[in-house]
């Protein structure tokens, strides 16, 4: 599809392992649709607004000498462009419904179902290695990318040779490097290995020469990346290593002075996009643009399948599988999928966090935690102390919607990459080395290299912002108290229990929750009204998920267990409640502002409120504020570009850029001239069409 190489795998039976027969469904997908981007970045649409009435001024600092009016209403809102979330659309050839559920004589029977991962993946350029057995890798074109040609670069006897259409270390004098021009220094690597020696073959990454240039070793001591320099190489760093004999997918990221390796064992599922070796902050060319393979000559054990550029685009779940008849390809079925961030709005949070100077990382990972996601799999900025001191209850939230709330308290933005790593973006990630120069430049179809065919621009407008306000609150430690009572009679049969999720009305967050004493927080009669036989003997009250763990359910209340140990009556509980050895109330509202004057001279006021849920001290609200103002006072033009598929400049870029990468895009008609983020990407695909991609840019 789209003249880029596609790989599209289905975990059908649930074990992890993407392999197997019938999970790769590439060859079925007749079209498919990729986006991911922020959502609700202008003022305007967000996915909630609610209103603050009468948001009160604070005697901290600043604000009384702001001068700012206070409006009576202000706006608040949750979702301004703090989170990207990714879906997946594909149609799926469904002959003899195959992929119909609830179909017996389906081979998926009784697999098709919602929940089940899914994987995608793109490459550009691609080589299959197809070819006559024994056939030099040298001068081969590789079977995807109009200049894609390997090349030797070394001159001794060994090499690499085709056999069984994988790429197989040749013995001989001195080491064999082969590469191909991906036309980019960074981006995704992608490559099917098994290792039969021990750090005799690997690949080559940045080659300038064959006296400068990064290598990997696949070791049996470990995975090393190591610079070669004046033909001398140095160790930089060391990671897991990948065991012989197993056929792995093996993917290398390029970001910056950042190279790292993840690893998906196909065979048996002991990896699956696992991180072996984190190079960050390796030193080497940063805009070499030609990788490939090593081996040094005196082995043939190691091979290599599948090499190209690819990218894990997606990672996620299956929402839906719609079965249906298309006019012009017969029956299809519609797979829709979601990333698990996405998949996060349906995990609810009843928790406590805990602990001093906690800053975005460490809420995240608190977060992910409890949500039950893969420890192994996050990738998070630390940002600035948010959380000072005082505890929070996380109660009844979406852990999607907490997750995003960390992100806009530090200005940053929190999604799922293609491979499934959590991403959070702090405020001064985009301030990196990585990100002070476009990866791309975007002309208008009159210049040679990536175009863009469509453009439509707006001026920004819309997301100005020049009085940014931060409203916190803390909390005081008001000891012993009750924190919740039953208000009704609750009758519980002989032999049976009820589960109350006790909540407290009273108090922001409560600590120390202790176990209930009969008589004293909870009494049972054989009557509703109390003037029958004492059954609290009878009771057993227990609080089953007050634990620490990440079923608990605490910060605000929790859930409380009665069991009616009675033979035959039923119990009217008349009295149960909870105490708290720690109860914390509010104080008042603290609201830091920052404003710009020449801003709101020019645009008129216009404000924006975050209404904190972690950041609890004044230093914290008030950086938040000045990084936002500073961000959102002038209006920063945003742009969506079409980009087609039909040239190699276009696919290299639609194939390798991400989110927040920077791109340069110049239209003398329209007077643009500058570069832009990318905050939003849309691909699609269709089986013998063109590939074609759709990007959202804001101005730097």
């Amino acid at each position: 599809m789209g003249d880029v190489q596609w790989r599209v795998w289905v975990d059908w039976d649930g074990d992890g392992v993407w392999g197997e027969e019938g999970e790769e469904v590439t060859g079925e997908v007749m079209a498919l649709r990729w986006r991911c981007g922020r959502e609700s970045g202008g003022r305007g649409a967000a996915s909630r607004v609610d209103w603050i009435a009468g948001l009160e001024r604070s005697a901290a600092g600043d604000n009384a000498a702001s001068g700012l009016d206070w409006p009576a209403g202000l706006e608040r809102r949750e979702g301004d462009g703090h989170r990207a979330v990714a879906r997946l659309e594909l149609t799926l050839r469904n002959d003899g419904y195959k992929y119909t559920p609830g179909n017996g004589r389906s081979p998926l029977a009784g697999k098709l179902r919602a929940g089940r991962r899914v994987w995608a993946l793109l490459a550009y350029p691609y080589d299959d290695f197809n070819d006559a057995e024994g056939s030099e890798l040298a001068g081969r074109k590789a079977a995807v990318g109009a200049a894609a040609v390997w090349v030797k670069e070394t001159g001794g006897s060994s090499g690499v040779v085709i056999r069984g259409n994988r790429a197989q270390g040749k013995m001989g004098s001195g080491e064999g490097i082969y590469t191909l021009d991906f036309g980019t220094g960074d981006g995704s690597i992608g490559f099917y290995y098994r290792r039969g020696s021990d750090g005799k073959g690997g690949i080559v990454l940045r080659l300038v020469s064959v006296w400068d240039y990064l290598r990997v070793r696949f070791g049996e001591r470990g995975t090393a990346l190591e610079r070669v320099s004046f033909g001398f190489a140095s160790a930089l760093r060391r990671g897991a290593a990948l065991s012989a004999g197993v056929n792995y997918f093996v993917e290398v990221e390029l970001h910056g002075e950042e190279v790292r390796l993840f690893a998906t064992d196909l065979d048996g599922g002991t990896a699956d996009r696992r991180q072996i070796l984190d190079g960050q902050g390796t030193a080497g060319n940063l805009t070499a643009t030609k990788h490939g393979l090593w081996t040094d000559g005196t082995t043939a054990a190691d091979s290599w399948g599948e090499f190209g550029g690819w990218r894990s685009l997606f990672f996620g779940a299956v929402e839906a599988l719609s079965p249906e008849r298309d006019e012009r390809m017969g029956e299809v079925c519609r797979l829709t999928a979601v990333d698990e961030l996405a998949g996060l709005e349906r995990v609810a949070l009843f928790n406590l966090l805990t602990g001093r100077n906690l800053n975005a990382a460490a809420i995240v990972n608190r977060i992910l935690t409890w949500a039950g996601f893969d420890l192994q799999r996050r990738r998070l900025d630390g940002g600035t102390v948010l959380t000072a001191t005082e505890p929070r209850a996380l109660w009844g939230w979406s852990a999607a919607a907490a997750l995003a709330a960390v992100a806009r308290e530090a200005n940053g933005l929190v999604y799922q990459d293609g491979r499934g790593y959590m991403r959070l973006e702090a405020a001064g990630h985009r301030a990196g080395a990585a990100h002070q120069s476009s990866r791309v430049a975007l002309g208008d179809g009159s210049t040679a290299g990536p175009y863009f065919a469509e453009l439509t621009a707006g001026e920004g407008g819309d997301g100005v912002e020049n009085g940014v306000i931060f409203r916190y609150r803390r909390v005081e430690n008001r000891g012993l108290q009750e924190i919740w009572r039953l208000r009704e009679t609750a009758a519980i049969p002989a032999g049976e229990r009820r589960d109350f999720l006790a909540e407290s009305g009273a108090y922001a967050v409560a600590e120390g929750i202790r176990p209930p004493l009969a008589t004293v927080d909870y009494a049972a009669n054989s009557r509703a009204d109390g003037t029958g036989a004492d059954l609290t003997g009878s009771l057993t009250v227990s609080l089953p998920f007050a634990g620490g763990n990440g079923t608990g359910y605490r910060g605000k209340g929790t859930v409380v267990r009665v069991a009616n140990g009675h033979r035959t009556a039923t119990a009217y509980v008349t009295l149960l409640r909870l105490r708290a050895d720690r109860a914390y109330g509010e104080y008042e509202a603290v609201s830091c502002a920052a404003e710009d004057a020449a801003s709101q001279g020019s645009y008129g006021r216009r404000f924006g409120a975050v209404e904190c849920r972690f950041i609890d001290h004044y230093a914290a609200a008030r950086a938040a504020a000045e990084t936002r103002l500073a961000e959102r006072k002038e209006p920063r033009r945003r742009l969506t570009v079409r980009l087609p598929g039909g040239t190699e400049g276009n696919l290299r870029e639609l194939t390798q850029r991400v989110l927040s990468e920077r791109a340069r895009v110049s239209s003398g008609e329209r007077g643009i001239d500058g570069e832009f983020y990318i905050e939003g990407m849309e691909l699609r695909a269709a089986a013998g069409g063109e590939l074609t991609g759709w990007w959202e840019l804001r101005e730097v």
